[in-house]
């Protein structure tokens, strides 16, 4: 089953959604640890992180029906460690923490998702959306080069577990 566009709506989290946000990320997280893939930790995100990322305005919201499917983070604060890349473009919104409830996946949602943070930042003035992926997460490496970013370099986060540091970096320029 797949949703139709018009279902899914990108809205700015409020703190009444704090508990449903923190449950589909604690599901995600799991599902992703499951899997081997050691992107995330009890530091970053967290519950904290959500609640003060609400408070700045940042923190949006898949919605549908009234569902929280995922949530991410849309700003233009970048990590230290992307300062080694060679970027193309600039007016740039940076996406961090995207997630989706893996009760949804495989549903095209992870395509819609982005789709709706590219409008977001379009209508927003931005020209370019910058992210990173965990190395290891091959389908979220391969949905953003399918959706047309492009491959900027790699970066090592040195608080990530041994093993498990290489983060590669996006880029697409908005139309």
């Amino acid at each position: 089953m797949t949703m139709s566009a018009t279902s899914l709506q990108l809205g700015k989290a409020e703190s009444e959604q704090l508990d449903e946000i923190t449950a589909v990320y604690l599901r995600s997280k799991k599902d992703l640890d499951d899997n081997g893939l050691l992107q995330w930790d009890e530091k970053y995100p967290s519950r904290d992180y959500f609640r003060q990322q609400i408070q700045y305005g940042d923190l949006y919201c898949l919605i549908s029906d009234g569902k929280i499917l995922g949530s991410v983070t849309l700003n233009t604060w970048q990590s230290p460690e992307w300062g080694a890349i060679p970027w193309q473009y600039d007016e740039e919104l940076v996406v961090h923490a995207l997630f989706l409830d893996p009760l949804q996946q495989g549903k095209g949602l992870g395509t819609r998702f982005l789709e709706k943070c590219e409008e977001h930042a379009s209508d927003s003035g931005y020209r370019s959306i910058r992210l990173d992926a965990y190395a290891r997460n091959e389908a979220a490496n391969s949905l953003y080069e399918k959706m047309g970013y492009m491959y900027r370099g790699s970066v090592h986060f040195t608080s990530k577990p041994e093993g498990h540091q290489e983060y590669r970096c996006y880029e697409k320029a908005l139309t």
